[in-house]
């Protein structure tokens, strides 16, 4: 079987990254992307090749490249998330959540938290609480079992009933 060797200096990969983050306009695919790339040539790279400085090198810059993209993504999305919680927008607040791992959403959140006037974080927290008790108790009219909620039958999405739930945890706990 024939087999094809890869050579990557330093300066080439950081150039790939850098033609990366200019070719995708998305955050969360140029984050995708690189951290493909970095486990690509981790998964690659000989056992003799990563003890060499070109192999350090290239993983440093690489490191570099995802830190600031995940930076980025973070951004983005406390930028959405602050939209959201003014405008009241359950798809938007979904949509993070769902963009997020469950750490990177609540740190979103304590970032937002941070943002928010007094006025507006009360107000937020209580319109959470609100939908939150208004879910959970359509839910469990909707089910046929006691202490048992039925999503769907209410008409709930259960994507969206996680995000609001982890939401309404985190803003609690802000405002008490």
């Amino acid at each position: 079987m024939e087999k094809l060797t890869l050579l990557l200096d330093p300066e080439q990969a950081d150039a790939h990254c850098r033609s990366l983050v200019a070719q995708n306009r998305h955050s969360g695919q140029v984050l995708a992307a690189l951290v493909a790339l970095q486990s690509f040539i981790a998964a690659t790279a000989r056992p003799n090749e990563q003890t060499n400085g070109a192999y350090q090198d290239i993983r440093l810059i690489l490191e570099r490249h995802v830190a600031a993209a995940r930076n980025r993504v973070m951004d983005d999305n406390l930028a959405r998330l602050l939209g959201a919680l003014r405008e009241q927008d359950l798809s938007d607040i979904q949509n993070v959540h769902a963009a997020l791992s469950r750490n990177g959403f609540h740190q979103t959140v304590l970032a937002a938290i941070r943002q928010l006037p007094d006025a507006t974080l009360l107000a937020t927290a209580a319109w959470t609480a609100e939908w939150q008790r208004d879910a959970k108790s359509r839910a469990e009219a909707a089910s046929p079992y006691p202490d048992a909620l039925d999503l769907s039958g209410a008409g709930i999405s259960p994507a969206r009933f996680a995000a609001m739930s982890e939401l309404n945890i985190y803003l609690q706990e802000a405002v008490s």
